[in-house]
């Protein structure tokens, strides 16, 4: 990415508008008929909607581990952070669905499998931290134990939360299962 990008980047958060991140989807046998998945993501500054559904999903991320995720030191991907992401893969992808998606309901079932069979390891973290900055958490680790200071949230309700949203996804696709048979 050159200089220029990174600041047309930079003055997109700074200014509200949405981040085009270009992506190619080279397996796209998932895509239904008469869908078209371009050649880029878009993210949109999150709405309040999308960030009470993503709060409680990074707070299940170990602080530590938060900190090494986010780029806020332009680091960059690298094998720790490769493992990082294995260590937590169902909730940063659950993240960067509800952050591209971004508005009630959730992402069609047929996007949220394209992009698993389009994405890599470093496509997902670059995914997550677009999301993260336009969430406006500029650096991230501050807001978030910021967040974590002020959360009404115990660690126990975090765990409920995760719990509910588990079994709400199990019923989703058991209502799925038996209205297709």
């Amino acid at each position: 990415m050159s200089v220029k990008q990174v600041l047309q980047i930079e003055s997109e958060i700074a200014t509200e508008q949405s981040v085009t991140i270009p992506f190619e989807f080279k397996n796209t046998d998932k895509l239904p008929n008469g869908k078209n998945t371009g050649d880029s993501i878009v993210i949109k500054p999150i709405t309040i909607r999308t960030w009470f559904r993503i709060k409680p999903l990074l707070m299940l991320i170990d602080k530590k581990d938060r900190e090494k995720i986010a780029d806020t030191k332009d680091q960059g991907f690298n094998d720790d952070t490769a493992e990082l992401m294995s260590k937590y893969d169902i909730i940063i992808f659950k993240i960067v669905c509800l952050g591209i998606h971004n508005r009630k309901g959730d992402m069609p079932d047929w996007f949220r499998e394209v992009l698993k069979d389009n994405c890599t390891w470093e496509d997902i973290y670059i995914l997550f931290n677009a999301i993260l900055y336009r969430l406006g958490c500029n650096p991230f680790s501050r807001t978030i134990t910021a967040l974590e200071a002020v959360s009404p949230l115990s660690e126990d309700e975090m765990i409920a939360l995760q719990k509910n949203d588990e079994t709400w996804e199990k019923k989703k696709m058991d209502r799925k299962a038996t209205s297709c048979s």
